[in-house]
């Protein structure tokens, strides 16, 4: 069975509350009832998890890297200052899709860089609570395509 890991990083257990003008009203379980039910209609298994620390995010992209799963990856202000994510993605050769749910290059000039981003399969950003919509769309294909190619 495919499966997909969406990893949410600092201060996204705020969604919904913090900065709603940027970041609107929905919350992060509400993110997490979305992509359930579009797991469940996929047959796509589906972990969701969120954590303020660094090293935690580290692990989950590599639990999900080493057992071949796909990461739909938020990692907020870690972003633009971590390159332990980065490390993460490229060691186990995660497929991951970076997202964000502010047009993160119409904001401050330190949001414009990402660490992540060149080991990433493709970023998307921009379109508020429907960015993870998006990346889940994207990637479960990639995964299918993967789980398919034939060994050899």
């Amino acid at each position: 069975m495919v499966a997909v890991h969406v990893l949410n990083g600092p201060n996204l257990n705020l969604l919904g509350t913090r900065e709603p003008a940027t970041y609107g009203a929905v919350t992060l379980a509400g993110v997490e009832e979305r992509l359930k039910a579009k797991a469940t209609a996929a047959g796509v298994e589906l972990s969701f998890k969120q954590t303020n620390y660094e090293g935690e995010l580290v692990t989950f992209i590599q639990q999900a890297g080493l057992s071949g799963a796909g990461v739909i990856i938020n990692a907020g202000a870690y972003t633009h200052t971590s390159v332990a994510l980065r490390d993460a993605i490229k060691g186990t050769e995660a497929l991951a899709i970076e997202v964000h749910v502010s047009n993160v290059h119409a904001r401050e000039d330190f949001r414009h860089h990402s660490y992540m981003a060149p080991v990433c399969v493709g970023v998307i950003c921009g379109f508020g609570v429907a960015s993870y919509d998006l990346a889940f769309d994207a990637i479960v294909p990639l995964l299918q395509k993967r789980v398919a190619k034939p060994a050899g």
